[in-house]
């Protein structure tokens, strides 16, 4: 069969031959349809991010949409190593294969599950969103910010605060449910005012964070406070990714000072319980148009090109074989 097949961390994967899988006991065969080209492929071909790749050579892709041998279409992740999404062909544990409403096309359903989950359980259950409080988005402008920032409002925000570089898609962040935004390019000093306008008095109830890096040190710096009243809320910042860069630097001040509590939200430190629970009400609210993803098709034997593309604009790259 064709798969995206890497050889070394580091490389862009290969459109190449790859040996046909066979699947185990508890496992199934899986046709794939579609499978999603996100920020954690690249950084686990990379060999950054903490969940490794195993063996070599390997196929990419970590979820993605496809058929069982009885046609039933499901959305399916975790195939076992050296097999990805990526390929013609897939083995996966039964476990996670999980229907498809037949209302979401192949790209959607492939592209959306990863980052809507990246928002969903970060909000509703590691920061455990209340109606009437205030999120902050740092990194709104890519997918999984955009889909945060739907998400949000549909959970009962009152103000969703989005932040990030890409201008053209925060010019359109309002359409998705932004009652403000902030561009991450601005001055520091500027963006830092920014923030401590936008906290107001009463601050950021949650911060969802996909960059970390300088901006969450600027954040941080704007937060802390320089006086001995107690804060009014709670901030609790939750860590989603690093696209801005894998560590920062955090004063003591800003921890003391402040309502600020740290969290992390990803593979490894959310129950799979929380994950299954999550899905149907993921699907109900694409199927009905609540959530809105941009997606373009690449064909399989376009990824080794599709793979450094940076040209998206808030687009999902979605690899059909």
């Amino acid at each position: 069969m064709k798969a995206a097949v890497l050889h070394d961390l580091g490389e862009s994967p290969r459109f190449e031959d790859f040996p046909d899988p066979q699947p185990m006991d508890g496992e199934a065969l899986v046709r794939v349809k579609a499978a999603s080209l996100k920020n954690v492929d690249k950084m686990m071909a990379s060999g950054t991010h903490y969940d490794r790749l195993p063996q070599f050579p390997c196929i990419c892709g970590i979820d993605g949409v496809g058929l069982l041998d009885d046609g039933t279409r499901v959305y399916c992740g975790g195939a076992r190593s050296p097999y990805g999404m990526m390929a013609e062909r897939t083995v996966v544990s039964r476990a996670w294969c999980l229907p498809v409403p037949e209302q979401l096309d192949d790209l959607t359903a492939a592209a959306l599950p990863n980052p809507a989950l990246s928002a969903w359980l970060s909000l509703a259950w590691r920061a455990q969103l209340r109606p009437g409080e205030t999120v902050l988005i740092l990194g709104a402008t890519g997918v999984a910010g955009q889909l945060a920032v739907q998400i949000a409002k549909h959970l009962g925000a009152e103000r969703v605060v989005a932040a990030g570089r890409n201008r053209r898609v925060l010019a359109r962040l309002q359409s998705l449910g932004a009652d403000a935004t902030l561009s991450l390019d601005a001055p520091e000093q500027e963006l830092t005012e920014a923030l401590v306008r936008e906290a107001g008095s009463k601050g950021f109830d949650i911060v969802l964070d996909y960059v970390w890096g300088r901006p969450t040190e600027i954040l941080l710096r704007a937060l802390t406070r320089h006086d001995l009243e107690a804060a009014a809320s709670r901030t609790r910042l939750v860590a989603i990714g690093e696209m801005a860069g894998p560590t920062i630097a955090l004063p003591a001040a800003a921890l003391r000072s402040s309502g600020i509590e740290l969290y992390g939200s990803g593979g490894g430190s959310v129950p799979h319980q929380a994950i299954f629970e999550a899905f149907p009400k993921i699907w109900a609210l694409a199927a009905d148009g609540t959530l809105r993803i941009e997606t373009e098709r690449v064909p399989l034997a376009d990824v080794e090109r599709a793979w450094q593309r940076e040209d998206l604009d808030g687009r999902r790259l979605v690899v059909a074989p």
